[in-house]
């Protein structure tokens, strides 16, 4: 502990970073309710940290990849697998960074997009994640080529790709699998950005659910693409609760109905739709797991609490 430390511990004033932190989130949550931009910002963060491979561990910091704010680099912000993420750096977490800049707040790239993807969950109604921050920025020197081992929607066997994805990263189980794919409760698919479905971003396009004045679209800038559910802003269980009931406004792709047949998979998948508390738990765990991969910490143990 630094004698600054031991001086905030005596006449209660707040550690700086963690004051940056907070007036980040108080900012985040703004954005978020006057934007209706959880989605974006929940899938930013992913792809930032789903770039570690435990494979490259031996190669230490920054270049397993991982949460380290390396998505900001024209290598990765670019890559198809981020098509439409610069729209999160640049319209929602750029300012946001820019104004804790200028304020004398730092807070790194890798936290901040972290912290995006954390108050997304808690402000469209899903779990307070028991979030660790005091992330470093990294850049990788040795550059992983796309997709960044990121998942691919339409794979040959959906449950050994899926199982591929996840198991490069440390400690994830099936349990873990299935509560992070519910994240798909939230956001829509896009034909200019994943290609994935036939609605894009133009005017005109989206089903039921997504289309121009669409009330289930909030107050979204963007309209159009397809949703997994019909509430794609609100954080619930209803992934699972809908899966298989083949509304024609939405969309599952190979990689989430597995969740239904595959024998690890289904029993977490059942569960879920059963008890959204339970979801709720076993999600913000395989989070705050995800979010800490690859990471290097300043100070040593993190800052909680924000």
């Amino acid at each position: 502990m630094s004698c600054f430390d031991c001086f905030c511990g005596l006449f209660g004033a707040e550690d700086p970073k963690k004051k940056a932190l907070k007036d980040a989130k108080a900012k985040l949550v703004e954005v978020i309710q006057a934007k209706s931009c959880g989605p974006i910002l929940l899938r930013t963060a992913w792809h930032e940290a789903g770039t570690y491979d435990m494979a490259n561990k031996s190669k230490g910091f920054p270049n397993a990849g991982g949460a380290i704010g390396s998505i900001t680099t024209p290598h990765e912000i670019t890559a198809p697998p981020n098509a439409g993420l610069k729209k999160a750096l640049d319209v929602y977490l750029g300012p946001i960074k820019s104004e804790l800049d200028a304020a004398g707040l730092h807070v790194s790239w890798a936290d901040l997009i972290q912290l995006g993807g954390a108050t997304a969950v808690e402000c469209m109604g899903g779990p307070k994640i028991a979030m660790k921050y005091g992330r470093l920025d990294g850049i990788p020197t040795e550059l992983a080529p796309p997709p960044f081992g990121l998942p691919d929607a339409f794979p040959e066997d959906p449950a050994a790709h899926v199982r591929e994805v996840f198991y490069k990263y440390d400690n994830m189980t099936d349990e873990d699998i299935v509560a992070l794919s519910g994240a798909h409760t939230v956001g829509r698919a896009f034909a200019d950005r994943s290609g994935t479905v036939a609605e894009g971003s133009a005017a005109g396009q989206g089903t039921e659910y997504t289309k121009r004045g669409a009330a289930e679209g909030q107050k979204s800038l963007t309209s159009g693409g397809r949703s997994w559910t019909k509430n794609w802003l609100v954080f619930d269980n209803s992934y699972f609760t809908d899966m298989g009931k083949n509304d024609p406004e939405v969309i599952y792709f190979p990689t989430d109905t597995v969740l239904q047949t595959d024998a690890g998979f289904k029993v977490h998948c059942e569960r879920f739709a059963k008890d959204q508390a339970a979801f709720f738990a076993s999600y913000a765990a395989a989070h705050k797991k995800l979010s800490e991969l690859g990471c290097k910490w300043e100070p040593a143990q993190g800052i909680t609490g924000v």
